[in-house]
Formats: C-alpha cells, sequence, structure tokens
C-alpha cells in the first residue's frame, strides 16, 4: 500500500482581501487628518494675523507723492497698522519723538538705527507748510515700508521690551 494514497489534496488559501484594513493603517490615516486639520487652522490663524500687514503694504503703494497730504497719509498709515498690532501701547496718543521712539523700539536694532532718521524727519514734516513737491517723500515711503515689512507681527520679546519701557 502507499501510503500517500490517503493524502487529501492540496487546498490553496484565501485570497487576502485588502478591506478592512489592519488597526495600523486606521491609526496612520487618522493621525494624517488630524494632521492636515490642525496644519490648516495655524495657516488660517497665520495667515488672519498677516492681515492688517497685508492691507498695509497694498494702502502704502496706493499714496501718491504728489498730494500735498502725503506725509500726513504716511504717518496716518503707520498709526493704523500701530494700533491693529499693539492696541495696549495707546499708539493713538502718542506723537513727535515718543512716537517715533515707539516705532523704533518695536523693530529690530539694525533697522531701528536705519529709519529713526527719517521717522524723525518725517514728524518735522507733519507740522510745516506744504509745498508742492516732497523730496524726501521715497525715503519716508522706505522707512514706513520696512518698518511694517520688520516689525509686524511684533514678537513676545517686543511686546515684554515695550511693557518694561512703560512700567
Amino acid at each position: 500500500m502507499n501510503p500517500l494514497q490517503d493524502l487529501k489534496d492540496i487546498r490553496t488559501p484565501l485570497a487576502i482581501e485588502i478591506w478592512p484594513p489592519a488597526y495600523g493603517w486606521w491609526l496612520l490615516a487618522m493621525l494624517v487628518v488630524v494632521g492636515i486639520c490642525l496644519l490648516t487652522i495655524w495657516l488660517v490663524k497665520a495667515r488672519k494675523v498677516t492681515l492688517a500687514k497685508r492691507q498695509a503694504l497694498k494702502s502704502l503703494q496706493q499714496i501718491d507723492s504728489s498730494n500735498l497730504n502725503c506725509v500726513s497719509q504716511l504717518n496716518q498709515l503707520l498709526k493704523r497698522v500701530a494700533m491693529t498690532y499693539f492696541p495696549n501701547q495707546k499708539v493713538q496718543e502718542m506723537h513727535g519723538s515718543q512716537w517715533t521712539a515707539f516705532l523704533a523700539s518695536t523693530l529690530p536694532n539694525k533697522k531701528a538705527k536705519d529709519v529713526s532718521e527719517s521717522f524723525e524727519s518725517m514728524q518735522q514734516t507733519l507740522y510745516q507748510a506744504h509745498s508742492s513737491e516732497n523730496s524726501e517723500f521715497p525715503s519716508y515711503c522706505k522707512s514706513v515700508e520696512t518698518w511694517i515689512k520688520h516689525a509686524l507681527p511684533p514678537k513676545k520679546q517686543i511686546f515684554t521690551k515695550l511693557e518694561q519701557h512703560n512700567a
């Protein structure tokens, strides 16, 4: 007698199905969804924080140097954007040297040295009679643009520096 005769036929295993996936894949999918949600929330908040900065830069481009009040418009733009980002600093009450010192203190030291003279000159120009053309307008405009780009949105260090200065 042949001992192999009693063996049954070979059965092939069932095909491995894709669905439902293993628990590890479910966990990975959930982590990806949560990660995408958190990234989206972070991007929306970051965009909201820089909204006033973007609007200020657009407004700066629209100020015409041929206008007699162009320097005043630059100062008003600085005040509006500063009141947005520094609501507790009483920006609306500042003027003259106090205002220029505030603007310089919110900038990094290297940038503050470059623009502080321009801001002081701009403050002096505000209280002078309007002339038909302002030759210093391009430098004022560049200083305002530098302040908007480098001081906004303010870092936490700037707030602590301002609180120590005002205390």
